[in-house]
């Protein structure tokens, strides 16, 4: 049976870049393919993933050539990008607020999950562990526990 799930960022970019959760994550995005799964990501997605590989370069920590690689194989990454609408801002607003965070950019992938009653992945540990104690839905992808 299918479902729609919602990827943040982070996981988008572990994809594709070495290290620790590339070969789990990479296997994820397969499986969830396989399923016929929906993946939903927020508009700003695509912002984030392009930021943080031009942060990359900048900071010498890839190549410009790397970084062009690394944006082909995230587009290829079969999305739903999801434009908020007014009672997707509220509720990142409210997550932002309720966690703590002077930034939304999080929020609005929490809210997104929420207000489509879909499952949020994520490849940041942080984000995962302020929201734990809090909702059921939020899964990190360095925990063997989740499935996918």
């Amino acid at each position: 049976m299918s479902r729609t799930l919602v990827i943040d960022a982070s996981l988008a970019i572990k994809s594709v870049l070495p290290g620790p959760l590339r070969t789990r994550i990479k296997g994820l995005l397969a499986g969830w393919g396989r399923s016929g799964d929906t993946i939903q990501v927020p508009a700003l997605w695509r912002y984030e993933t392009t930021s943080a590989l031009s942060k990359g370069v900048h900071f010498k920590e890839l190549s410009r050539e790397q970084a062009v690689e690394a944006l082909t194989l995230i587009a290829e990454i079969d999305v739903d990008v999801v434009v908020p609408d007014i009672a997707q801002i509220q509720r990142a607003f409210d997550w932002t607020l309720r966690l703590h965070r002077a930034a939304a950019y999080d929020s609005f992938y929490l809210a997104l999950a929420e207000t489509t009653s879909a499952g949020l992945w994520t490849a940041d540990e942080r984000l995962y562990n302020a929201t734990k104690s809090l909702v059921s839905w939020v899964h990190w992808t360095g925990n063997d526990s989740n499935s996918a």
